[in-house]
């Protein structure tokens, strides 16, 4: 029998899904999930991760590697210094010893994705810079610990700016007003660097690429309409058939990550139509927007996961 792992809580739903589906078809899910159990053990003669001996998995799905927190408070709810730090070289540890178990894996076996990519959500001024570079279609984007630099903007189409998280998904996309002074520059800097992109006027689109292939698209419409974050408020989402130039891109954008599965965050301009590309994410949760769209990602990925190899 082909035995599939899935790294990631057992709780949550995309790992619940993906398990059903595997099993419907003749594989065995495995769940490890390392909020249990963070053993890791790699030795000549095989492996194992959360207490599992994976040596025979012919393929595994990685959601989440449940890294320790390396922030640590006191009982006042302010952080720990001295401990976080210690906590940091703890965690890192843990990345280390996934990074090396995964590697591993990825000689023999089918990793979606490899660890290469998980780290992608904290470059994020790297990421576009690449897509820059392969002609990609991205926002004007800068970031700067500089503030001369934001004081000297570049112009864009639409006028206007949002401040984006240099690091994906801990902080909200926020309207971004230029500084009139370069003390109000430097004000703007004392939480660290900035990364500042112009803001498309437009629909926010996600696409799923699976092993080169687009399995579907939907825009993804905020209630308010002039919500900078579609995290916020309630959405509205609905099918799209994404034109062969925006699919060759998402198909293009994972691909230059090594992402065997991944969601493609567009802007579709309102003035132009033409496809931003914003982000590609290794980890995407799947299953609320498979339950709003219809489309058949789960059913797609849990075939990819047992074909035989």
């Amino acid at each position: 029998m082909i035995r599939v792992g899935l790294i990631g809580p057992e709780d949550r739903d995309e790992m619940v899904r993906l398990s059903i589906r595997l099993e419907e078809r003749g594989a065995e899910a495995v769940i490890l999930d390392g909020r249990k159990d963070r053993t890791i053990r790699i030795t000549p003669d095989g492996e194992s991760a959360c207490g599992v001996d994976i040596s025979d998995f012919s393929a595994f799905y990685v959601a989440d590697l449940a890294l320790p927190s390396p922030i640590v408070q006191k009982e006042n709810g302010e952080p720990d210094v001295e401990e976080s730090v210690k906590a940091l070289y703890h965690s890192k540890r843990y990345m280390a010893s996934w990074n090396a178990l995964l590697a591993r894996l990825e000689a023999r076996c089918t990793v979606v994705n490899p660890y290469r990519t998980h780290d992608l959500h904290a470059l994020k001024p790297w990421e576009m810079s690449e897509y820059s570079r392969l002609g990609l279609p991205i926002p004007v984007t800068f970031s700067t610990s500089d503030a001369d630099v934001l004081m000297d903007s570049p112009d864009t189409r639409y006028g206007k700016w949002i401040n984006k998280g240099m690091v994906g998904g801990y902080d909200y996309t926020e309207a971004y007003d230029p500084p009139e002074s370069i003390e109000a520059a430097r004000e703007k800097l004392l939480g660290g660097p900035l990364m500042v992109q112009e803001r498309i006027m437009g629909d926010n689109l996600r696409a799923f690429v699976l092993d080169g292939e687009m399995i579907g698209a939907a825009e993804v419409i905020t209630d308010s309409g002039g919500e900078t974050d579609s995290r916020r408020g309630d959405l509205r989402v609905r099918c799209v058939d994404l034109p062969d130039d925006a699919a060759r891109v998402a198909v293009e954008a994972a691909g230059r990550w090594g992402m065997i599965f991944a969601a493609i965050d567009f802007m579709v301009d309102a003035r132009t139509g033409r496809y931003i590309i914003l982000e590609c994410n290794s980890a995407p949760f799947f299953v609320n927007f498979e339950r709003y769209t219809g489309l058949p990602i789960t059913s797609r990925l849990a075939a990819f996961l047992a074909r035989k190899r």
